[in-house]
């Protein structure tokens, strides 16, 4: 063996999906703006770190009104290299409720930086939370897709979603803060 040498260390990764906790929301909040940009809507998140704290119930769990993953690559090396976790994707849910079935979960948005698509990083993050939907007694796991982004309709589709809009004939219909205000007035 010649002196000074030493083997290669080679770094193994792996995707971990996980909880959210509270120092993960400023990564949480650069994806939210990544997903508005890959969707052309890039002026639409309005949310503040602040407001995620808040309604994730980062301060206290009792008030929150949403639940979150982080979807991460892990990445180990050797004893000179300590692990390192990269942020990679977010999922966002909040139950619903069915008149008809009972206590749903809605997917609000679930995101994979694009460098890490076709490696199943989705695939299990989007498990985590079909998981969790089952683990707290919900009857059935709702989202929205947008009409164009065939991957993800393909995606949900591939894992036996039913698209409603074509299945049943449902339209989406919103009703944004100032309508609101306006019915208020009334």
């Amino acid at each position: 063996m010649t002196k000074g040498w030493c083997p290669l260390s080679i770094a193994m990764s792996s995707i971990v999906v996980r909880k959210t906790e509270r120092n993960d929301l400023p990564s949480i909040i650069e994806m939210i703006q990544e997903l508005a940009d890959y969707e052309e809507m890039p002026n639409g998140p309005q949310l503040k770190l602040d407001d995620l704290i808040r309604d994730g119930g980062f301060d206290s769990p009792q008030n929150s009104v949403f639940h979150s993953f982080i979807a991460e690559e892990v990445t180990t090396s050797s004893k000179d290299h300590p692990m390192t976790r990269k942020p990679i994707g977010y999922a966002i849910c909040f139950f619903s409720f069915s008149t008809w079935e009972g206590k749903s979960l809605f997917l609000e948005d679930i995101y994979i930086r694009p460098q890490y698509r076709q490696q199943k990083a989705g695939w299990k993050l989007f498990r985590e939370v079909v998981k969790f939907a089952r683990s707290t007694n919900c009857a059935r796991l709702d989202l929205h897709v947008l009409e164009w982004n065939s991957p993800a309709r393909n995606f949900y589709k591939k894992m036996g979603g039913i698209d409603l809009t074509v299945a049943e004939k449902w339209n989406l219909v919103r009703f944004d803060k100032n309508v609101m205000e306006n019915i208020l007035k009334e």
